[in-house]
């Protein structure tokens, strides 16, 4: 075999091994936005919430909302935006495409999609992460922006801006609006099952929820309420029975819906799902 072919093998086989290499560790992530619901504050002519969750990063193909429609925060760059994922994923970081009209302060927040529809403020949304870095001027036509976020189980993925980064005469402006996640399989850990007994009793009133148990071999009953997905919406107690006057942990009326009551007792924890109704 002669040198010339001898280096061809070599190079043949470092170029198939590198790409190999980088197909197993950079394969590309599916993008959970793509082509599902965006609802915005506003919008203008044909530049609806569905162009940034159409693949399409350039020329038109974009969000911008209405800075004209007389509102007055809407010209200090205060809009929003959300995508509807369908279902609940394990969301872990978003990846937007700005046009050169972008935002100089907004929050990626998450919608606790199994209490209600998300709202038109900023009630019931939870901010994972406050950005304040996009820096590019007037003679840049895109700045991409990749955020990492704390791991959160959720359907509703939302961007909103408080703040014009700069002052061009346009509204906040986004090519394309990308969320990036996990599917939701993993089983809790048997240690972490809950029980469900007929002997956690809950009786549901206009005014309240009162709550007892007929094993409890101790006093005072001490409950949580947490919303389906786990997360801690009260905690309430008493010396025979406790009593949730339908509050969170902020002393807010919380929306109708299915809620879990829990308590730990004998040993074992036990739940029972409720359904507020006023």
């Amino acid at each position: 075999m002669n040198r010339f072919a001898i280096i061809s093998i070599l190079l043949f086989s470092s170029i198939f091994i590198s790409a190999f290499s980088a197909n197993i560790f950079s394969a590309p992530r599916t993008n959970l936005a793509l082509d599902k619901t965006a609802i915005a504050d506003s919008y203008v002519g044909a530049r609806t919430p569905a162009m940034a969750v159409d693949g399409i990063n350039s020329g038109e193909s974009r969000w911008e909302n209405n800075y004209i429609d007389g509102r007055p925060d809407s010209m200090k760059g205060n809009a929003w935006i959300y995508v509807d994922l369908g279902t609940r994923y394990l969301v872990d970081s978003v990846a937007i495409y700005w046009e050169h009209s972008g935002s100089g302060k907004y929050a990626i927040q998450e919608w606790d999609s199994t209490i209600a529809l998300p709202s038109n403020n900023d009630t019931g949304w939870t901010t994972l992460l406050i950005d304040t870095t996009l820096t590019y001027t007037d003679a840049v036509q895109r700045c991409l922006s990749f955020l990492k976020l704390p791991p959160r189980e959720t359907r509703y993925v939302r961007m909103h801006s408080y703040k014009r980064l700069w002052n061009p005469g346009w509204g906040i402006s986004i090519y394309e609006f990308e969320v990036y996640g996990n599917a939701i399989t993993a089983v809790r850990p048997k240690s972490e099952m809950r029980r469900v007994d007929d002997g956690l009793s809950v009786t549901c009133a206009r005014s309240g929820a009162r709550i007892s148990f007929g094993r409890m071999q101790a006093r005072p009953l001490s409950a949580e309420i947490l919303s389906p997905s786990g997360q801690l919406v009260c905690r309430c107690s008493g010396s025979v029975e406790a009593f949730w006057n339908y509050k969170d942990l902020f002393n807010r009326s919380v929306t109708n819906g299915v809620y879990l009551v829990k308590i730990d007792a004998t040993g074992q924890m036990y739940q029972k799902k409720i359904a507020v109704y006023r």
